[in-house]
């Protein structure tokens, strides 16, 4: 039972019935006012004032008079309709129409004083319109959030912003360019795949020393694990030296399907590369599980390498072949979520990420739990709120 409902004390059924009662008698009601106006008394003061008829001018005060009455109950009339038609049809309205209460209907009521049978005719469309619009219901509460208090005892401990601030200084071209030139080198002791993205944004810098050192960053980054995956295949080509064998054989085939996951993951291979990258890294990753199929790792990192293409069934049988084999099940959830999420299985997502422990996840995973640990009609609103 709704809170209308609740408030009036009528069933549902009832109560609609009652209105569409009203919504008649309002019809009803405006038919008598038009047979009242209809015996109204003809006015013959203007004849009278041009002499072409002899007393008259008594006849025409009597009518003036009688016409005043009719006029005066037709308005009467006219707003008892209007009123029975602004009760029914507000009513009727959808729920989502029906607040606030006054100004809907006094407008309604208006509406139909105004104009006889044309505002029933607007009312009665309207509600047709309204229960065909789809619904759209928003909940937005406003929260109060807490002010954080600044933690003295971690000063030492903790680097607050400093992602943030370089990002900042990188991006403002109006500041020195030797000051953006520090900024660039203090990034090349962050995580290679946190700061790619910025250093490739920098590529289209318009100074050319931000552009060259960004550049040179990137490259060499590649360069190091080009390196590194040649050195691993002359373990395998045996051109160099004697092809290695059994467990060495493996370690090698492991090692370059997670170095070329490093090349797709750390942001540094794009287009045509990145898919021989996806690939090379798929086929040592299977290489390398055919003498040990029970290597969780690399079942994680071929259900990793499944899910960015997309491969949404062969991902979820990766993963889960991962936590088969030994992998943590709680580190493993979020990209189960992730597959449930592309399968547009939201149940299963909730499911899924109400096993995450919070204070073992990363702050930007946190976000992604408070999202949809919520009630359903509360996760935008309280998501926003936390987030400001």
């Amino acid at each position: 039972m709704s809170a209308s409902e609740r408030a009036s004390g009528l069933p549902g059924g009832l109560a609609a019935a009652l209105a569409a009662l009203a919504l008649a008698a309002g019809a009803a009601v405006q038919l008598a006012a038009v047979a009242v106006a209809a015996h109204g008394v003809a006015d013959l003061s203007a004849r009278a004032l041009a002499g072409e008829l002899a007393g008259a001018a008594g006849w025409g005060a009597l009518a003036a008079k009688t016409n005043t009455q009719l006029l005066l109950a037709c308005l009467g009339l006219q707003a008892i309709a209007a009123t029975l038609i602004a009760a029914g049809g507000a009513r009727l309205m959808p729920a989502r129409y029906r607040t606030p209460r006054g100004p809907l209907a006094g407008y309604l009521w208006f509406m139909n004083f105004a104009v006889p049978f044309g505002g029933l005719a607007c009312t009665l469309g309207a509600l047709a319109v309204g229960t065909r619009l789809p619904r759209r219901e928003r909940h937005l509460p406003i929260e109060q959030v807490d002010e954080p208090t600044f933690a003295a005892s971690r000063t030492g401990t903790v680097s607050y912003g400093r992602g943030a601030r370089l990002k900042a200084e990188l991006q403002n071209a109006d500041l020195d360019t030797s000051f953006r030139m520090t900024a660039l080198l203090a990034m090349q002791s962050m995580p290679a795949r946190t700061v790619s993205p910025l250093l490739q944004s920098m590529l289209a810098d318009p100074l050319d020393d931000i552009r060259l050192l960004a550049y040179g960053i990137l490259d060499n980054r590649e360069k190091g694990l080009t390196q590194r995956i040649l050195a691993q295949r002359a373990k395998l080509d045996g051109k160099s030296q004697p092809a290695a064998t059994g467990d060495a054989r493996r370690a090698a085939n492991k090692a370059l399907a997670q170095l070329y996951s490093e090349l797709i993951y750390e942001h540094l291979v794009k287009g045509d590369v990145y898919r021989n990258a996806a690939d090379q890294a798929d086929a040592y990753a299977s290489a390398a599980l055919e003498a040990d199929p029970s290597d969780a790792s690399l079942w994680r990192l071929r259900g990793r390498l499944a899910l960015d293409q997309r491969k949404l069934d062969a991902a979820a049988a990766m993963l889960q072949r991962a936590i088969d084999c030994g992998f943590p099940r709680e580190r493993m959830l979020p990209y189960l979520a992730e597959v449930a999420y592309l399968r547009r299985d939201y149940r299963r997502v909730r499911e899924l990420l109400a096993e995450v422990d919070r204070h073992e996840t990363l702050p930007t995973l946190r976000a992604v739990l408070d999202y949809w640990r919520a009630p359903p009609g509360a996760s935008s609103s309280s998501s926003l709120a936390k987030s400001s």
